[in-house]
């Protein structure tokens, strides 16, 4: 894979076709497929994901062996997952996997006791793309705060 001038948009995203999924566009034709997404690669690094997520991607996607695939990423994965190569501006669907009894996956998460936070990205001392569901506070209280340099109106 020879670098280019746009390369530096390019994601790679390593991942398995989800079997029990199915999508179709408005025709019935199956262009898009839900893949399983294990990590990613972004401007040189390799990210592993610590939960695999669920994109909607085009195409089937090429093996890793016949790309220029660094080792140890080769290392980390079966030979059958795929590489799909995209462009950081091309749009998508993420589904995040949460699995587990109804308890825990809907009522502590929308109801509290399960917050999470997910989607969230710190890069150059700025906090973007940050989502947190089902979390909740309750019974908070604050003692002994202090505003100074404030204005009167």
């Amino acid at each position: 894979m020879a670098e280019t001038l746009l390369s530096i948009s390019e994601v790679l995203l390593y991942g398995e076709k989800v079997a029990d999924m199915t999508y179709k566009d408005k025709k019935g034709d199956p262009i898009k497929r839900f893949i399983r997404v294990f990590g990613f690669g972004f401007e040189g690094g390799y990210y592993a994901l610590d939960a695999p997520i669920i994109m909607l991607l085009a195409g089937n996607g090429d093996s890793i062996t016949d790309k220029n695939t660094p080792k140890d990423v080769k290392d980390s994965f079966a030979t059958d997952i795929k590489l799909w190569t995209l462009d950081k501006s091309d749009s998508s669907v993420r589904l995040d996997e949460l699995t587990g009894t109804i308890e825990e996956i809907l009522l502590e998460v929308e109801l509290g006791g399960g917050g999470r936070v997910s989607g969230g990205r710190v890069s150059g001392g700025r906090v973007s793309g940050g989502r947190v569901s089902g979390g909740r506070v309750s019974g908070g209280r604050v003692s002994g705060g202090r505003v100074s340099g404030g204005k009167d109106d």
